[in-house]
């Protein structure tokens, strides 16, 4: 049970750190609010920011699981993996006509690589503290 509810808490942390990040672009350049993809932001620079949101936000957020759940980290990890990559198959549903294919290709990329990034440096946490 308390997989459970720390993994859903964390994909609601998460939804809630990319969607401010799309709301500060949204109030700055005072354009329709979009919770999905990137073809509605004003520039390039924007797409960036919301790819490095979205790999700073995964990797927080797979280290908040990590820390809070402390065992299985391996397995615990790959189920935050798939909850992710099942919300990108959804946003890909939903928009897949209006949202280039690179877009949905780098995102996954950036999941993977936040949780990567989080279960090796909890791990490596672990066994400094450990000896």
């Amino acid at each position: 049970m308390k997989s459970f509810i720390t993994i859903s808490s964390a994909l609601v942390g998460f939804l809630f750190f990319e969607g401010f990040a799309r709301l500060i672009i949204t109030f700055y350049h005072r354009i329709e609010f979009n919770f999905y993809g990137i073809s509605h932001l004003p520039s390039p620079v924007w797409v960036v920011v919301i790819l490095i949101s979205v790999l700073t936000s995964t990797w927080l957020v797979t280290m908040l699981i990590l820390t809070v759940i402390n065992k299985d980290t391996r397995l615990h990890s790959v189920i935050f993996a798939c909850v992710l990559i099942a919300w990108r198959a959804m946003e890909f549903y939903n928009s897949y006509q209006s949202e280039p294919l690179w877009y949905f290709g780098s995102v996954i990329f950036l999941h993977l690589t936040g949780i990567f990034l989080a279960y090796q440096l909890f791990k490596n946490q672990h066994e400094i503290t450990a000896t």
